[in-house]
């Protein structure tokens, strides 16, 4: 019995260990036909991207000569000879984000930065110079497509997709006739989308330029040397006319266009345009400084003011006063205002009052300080040339053009809590808002301006490679963001900018090489209403284009984006959104989101030009 009973743990024993094999066996096994079709699988992927990819130079292969001789003269391809390539791998297909724009040109010239997995780059290593062109206004809208139909696609769009419905949606204005260079160039349109979430979006250029900074970056940062005059430090905060412009300050007259005058209810400090932004004057006077915040409610669709708060260097309150607008109050907006219709009871002090009140404390020497402080002013109705916005001066890691909350920066920089109390979330207080402020602009004062920053643009990015940039735009994109460029052109209309980058490729005739040119246009973007000078808008942009790439040396990456869509009705909506309080209906925020969709999808065409090409239409003779 126990002979028997021994023999039966062996073979159990034994059964378990040919178990124990079998299953190392079947592991093993599973291991190398995951290999192997793995490898399968990639070679399968690397051979259909060579031999029948998206791109411009394989074509869809026709059934006939004829066929094939008719798309030929159709399409007017590019001669070229085989160098580096786009071309575009259905099976990672995805709508571009802004973000692999930037991606794929710190691919291409620099160490850093990812090549995009919907993008196959057929020697990749031969491309050295990057050309873009950022064009508003190219996107599905132009050619009668909508935000919603296009974020569909299973790929790139082909030209047959982007002819079929005429562009602006009338079949009688061809592309052909009007933008030809288009499918000369490019094979095909790329739905791009600008970042942003379900809220909101960001500009399209700040989140292409924004590199952020990693920790071992940030260290190597070089930091502006921190000037020993307190009133230089100040200059050096102050918005530029500008950037004032940009954000949508009220101009005093002595910035604004000749002939313009401020409405009769507006009060300024009289000014000469001679006399700002002298920073040798300005260094050399004793400034004052004053922060101010306003509360404000609504009349129907208006904002009124209702309480104003000012405080010195120092924090202390130098003016506090509760008003009665004219209007009658619709909406109190007490749980972001704090006022309620108890709190005005019994007041009589008025705009007017508080105008004069302003004109005395505020002089030709004072500084302005406040958060966002257009809105304060547009509520004042009042204007002044020295104005220092935090929401500006504080980076956001949201992108260059993103802005932070005020709360957001006192819990990060003054380690403070606002517009809480015990705990809970209460109305905003002016005098707690106005103090901040001013906390907040000391800090940058005695740190330097740069002691937040959480990134760096492009254009320094590629600085750290060695790699020079040309940047052509409009005056304020210049002064935020081509400060740093080798070559740089402030521009006042597209036929500057056209000339700009122009230059910036001839340059390379003449030793001066960019390894990233950027230039803007936007009259697509401003189109005017009738149809004639439309398409005439459009035959300029298709010279400007053509001329373009006709000068790009070889092997010149060659990227056209519209880095957005039409976002101007979600822009005011947006507006009504933040102004209108509990007033938001659920066919505003239906409208709202659809308008928001419109306005972050746009297209992106590439390009890689050859060593030997040209545009001509001599096959068609």
């Amino acid at each position: 019995m126990k002979d028997r009973m021994k023999r039966s743990n062996e073979i159990e024993e034994k059964v378990e260990t040919n178990n124990e094999k079998k299953s190392k066996v079947r592991k093993i096994s599973t291991a190398v036909d995951f290999i192997a079709s793995t490898r399968a699988r990639l070679s399968e992927v690397s051979s259909e991207v060579k031999s029948n990819p998206i791109g411009p130079y394989h074509r869809k292969k026709t059934k006939s000569k004829k066929e094939a001789k008719r798309r030929r003269k159709k399409e007017k391809p590019i001669v070229r000879s085989h160098g580096p390539e786009f071309y575009f791998d259905l099976n990672r297909w995805k709508i571009i984000d802004i973000k692999e724009l930037q991606n794929l040109i710190l691919h291409l010239l620099t160490d850093e930065g990812r090549r995009p997995e919907w993008l196959y780059i057929e020697k990749e290593e031969e491309i050295k110079k990057v050309v873009f062109l950022m064009i508003p206004g190219l996107d599905p809208s132009l050619f009668g497509l909508t935000a919603e139909t296009v974020v569909k696609a299973k790929g790139p769009l082909n030209w047959e997709k982007l002819q079929e419905k005429g562009l602006f949606g009338n079949s009688d204005l061809k592309l052909s006739e009007n933008l030809p260079i288009l499918p000369k160039i490019f094979s095909h349109g790329c739905v791009t989308r600008a970042s942003g979430d379900t809220k909101r979006m960001f500009n399209p250029t700040g989140n292409l330029f924004n590199c952020f900074l990693s920790e071992a970056q940030k260290g190597s940062v070089k930091h502006k040397e921190i000037p020993e005059n307190i009133y230089e430090r100040i200059y050096s905060c102050l918005l530029t006319p500008e950037e004032m412009a940009q954000n949508d300050y009220p101009l005093p007259t002595c910035m604004a266009k000749e002939g313009q005058v401020l409405p009769d209810d507006w009060v300024e400090v009289p000014m000469k345009a001679s006399d700002i932004f002298i920073k040798e004057e300005f260094t050399r006077k004793n400034f004052k400084i004053l922060s101010i915040d306003c509360e404000m409610c609504k009349s129907n669709d208006l904002s009124v003011l209702t309480r104003v708060s000012i405080v010195d260097i120092d924090c202390n309150v130098v003016y506090d006063e509760l008003v009665m607008p004219e209007e009658p109050i619709t909406d109190y907006l007490t749980p972001f205002s704090g006022i309620t219709e108890e709190r005005l009871k019994g007041v009589t002090t008025n705009i007017k009052d508080v105008q004069n009140r302003l004109l005395e404390l505020v002089d030709s020497d004072t500084v302005l300080i406040g958060h966002s402080l257009e809105c304060d002013l547009k509520a004042l109705k009042f204007t002044h040339p020295y104005v220092i916005d935090t929401s500006i001066l504080y980076t956001n890691s949201g992108g260059i053009f993103s802005k932070s909350s005020l709360k957001m920066l006192s819990h990060q920089w003054l380690k403070r809590s606002i517009q809480v109390d015990d705990g809970k979330i209460v109305g905003h207080d002016s005098i707690e808002d106005a103090k901040a402020a001013m906390d907040l602009v000391k800090l940058k004062l005695n740190n330097g301006l740069d002691f937040d920053k959480s990134y760096e643009n492009l254009i320094q990015r590629l600085e750290r490679y060695n790699k020079t940039s040309a940047f052509i735009d409009y005056v304020g994109k210049v002064q935020l963001l081509g400060v740093d460029a080798k070559h740089s052109i402030k521009c006042t209309n597209d036929d500057e900018v056209f000339a700009g980058v122009l230059n910036a490729i001839s340059n390379n005739r003449n030793h001066i090489y960019h390894n990233f040119i950027w230039g803007k246009f936007k009259d697509l973007e401003n189109l005017p209403e009738h149809e004639n000078d439309k398409l005439t808008t459009l035959k300029q942009l298709n010279d400007r284009i053509e001329k373009i790439y006709s000068c790009l040396p070889a092997y010149t990456a060659f990227i056209v984006s519209s880095g957005s869509g039409n976002a101007r009705e979600w822009e005011n909506l947006y507006r009504k959104k933040v102004n209108s309080g509990v007033n938001w209906t659920a066919q505003d925020q239906e409208i709202y989101e659809k308008e928001l969709l419109k306005g972050k999808i746009g297209l992106t065409f590439f390009r890689v030009k050859s060593d030997c090409e040209n545009l001509d239409e001599s096959e068609d003779k």
